[in-house]
């Protein structure tokens, strides 16, 4: 099974995301990390594991309140072999990666329609969103639309980022048995080891992790028995 740190940016600095409440998200400052400098979190998740992919959000752009294209093109430059899946809510043409393969954009429903999927030829995830009220967002026909989705599908219920109550089990279940062409990625809610294994054991390959880590619920012993298992 595959753990994705999550780095939520906002004003230049990385923020502990919780249930969805973007404007009243606050610099980090956790036992993990002490510094909200968004290169400094990277570091300190690869002081962890080595991981190979990580998520970014600008929750600045996701707001239409401006952007972190700097930063994140700073990140860039600073990682030159992680791979990166980014969610700004477009399709950010400033982006400058140091490769083509460098990064992949999350294209949300909060975001995107189903028209505006339908133009696009570029490679990219989907990100079924679930507000904090656990209703669909955006476009309600792209949550049962499978033939306009691609293969990774992120099912992010905002209502359980950062809860620290565990994941939407029933949700993702309900995806991985009526859809099992594609690929989900869960998002919202994981602990600690054992929400994975149950993840794992119920067919979820990926997982999408920011809280748990930065709690230190998740340790190098627990990321290294999901990797070999």
């Amino acid at each position: 099974m595959k753990i994705i740190p999550v780095i939520d940016i906002k004003s230049g600095h990385a923020v502990l995301a919780k249930q969805g409440q973007r404007k009243s998200y606050q610099p980090l400052s956790t036992d993990l990390c002490s510094s909200s400098e968004p290169i400094a979190v990277i570091e300190a998740y690869l002081s962890t594991w080595e991981f190979k992919t990580i998520y970014i959000a600008d929750l600045d752009s996701l707001m239409g309140l401006g952007n972190n294209t700097t930063y994140i093109n700073s990140i860039f430059k600073a990682f030159p072999n992680i791979y990166f899946i980014i969610d700004c809510g477009v399709i950010n043409p400033n982006y400058q990666p140091l490769k083509s393969n460098q990064y992949t954009p999350i294209l949300g429903t909060e975001s995107f329609d189903s028209n505006k999927l339908k133009t696009l030829h570029k490679k990219f995830i989907l990100s079924l969103d679930f507000s904090t009220e656990n209703r669909k967002m955006g476009s309600s026909e792209l949550y049962n639309k499978p033939e306009l989705w691609p293969k990774n599908i992120i099912i992010m219920t905002l209502a359980l980022v950062g809860k620290n109550c565990g994941a939407d089990l029933q949700k993702i279940k309900h995806y991985l048995q009526h859809y099992p062409n594609h690929n989900f990625i869960a998002a919202g809610g994981i602990r600690d080891l054992s929400d994975l294994i149950q993840l794992k054991n119920l067919g979820v390959q990926q997982a999408l992790v920011a809280t748990a880590l930065h709690r230190k619920q998740l340790k190098k012993s627990d990321l290294k028995q999901l990797a070999n298992g």
